[in-house]
């Protein structure tokens, strides 16, 4: 289990948030913009994990709560494959809040587990997702703004991330984003390809 403490995030999305991007840089020096190319799975059953293949690794996490328009999300699984049969039957599908499949092998290498495992569920939607991001920290806050394109859909995103909610409290409202709505990547993305929420 990945040792990354659960954190309080609020995110926006919009076609353009290079408003925000000039208020966060008069905020702090944002680090080296950072490029990558995920594969989320999107389960029909749940708005309340996020699973996604990064640079080799299965990541989830999930939301634990909400509190004050801010969602606690916690780190749960960080793999790299194979992945044990066990780990897809105990944690990846209970965490889609999904039935366990049928599984034939003992472990599976990515190709094998995203044919024969997830392809072949229609629950489950995958859907490609490349990001730049850049990463700013402010206070005891971790900012992000990125311009991420999802299913051929080009949008921009910011986000506030804290392991303290007062902490995210304080800077959304320096930000005045405080009456935005906090949309995460989950919720956008079924949003975008038409699938309905949990």
């Amino acid at each position: 289990m990945p040792n990354d403490r659960p954190r309080y995030e609020f995110r926006v999305w919009a076609n353009s948030l290079e408003q925000l991007k000039t208020k966060l840089d008069h905020l702090a020096t944002p680090g080296q913009p950072v490029t990558s190319d995920e594969l989320y799975l999107i389960s029909r059953a749940s708005d309340r994990c996020s699973a996604k293949i990064r640079s080799g690794l299965m990541n989830i996490k999930i939301l634990v709560k909400e509190d004050r328009g801010l969602e606690q999300w916690e780190p749960v699984l960080k793999a790299s494959f194979p992945l044990d049969q066990a780990v897809v039957n105990a944690q990846i599908f209970p965490y889609l809040a999904l039935e366990r499949p049928r599984l034939f092998r003992a472990s599976y290498q990515m190709d094998q587990f995203l044919d024969e495992v997830i392809g072949v569920d229609r629950r489950i939607a995958l859907v490609k997702i490349s990001k730049e991001r850049c990463r700013f920290a402010i206070d005891a806050c971790q900012a992000e703004f990125a311009a991420v394109t999802i299913s051929k859909t080009s949008r921009h995103t910011v986000a506030v991330e804290s392991t303290e909610p007062e902490a995210a409290l304080r800077l959304i409202g320096q930000m005045g984003i405080q009456d935005l709505v906090n949309t995460s990547y989950v919720r956008e993305i079924k949003r975008i390809v038409g699938m309905p929420e949990a």
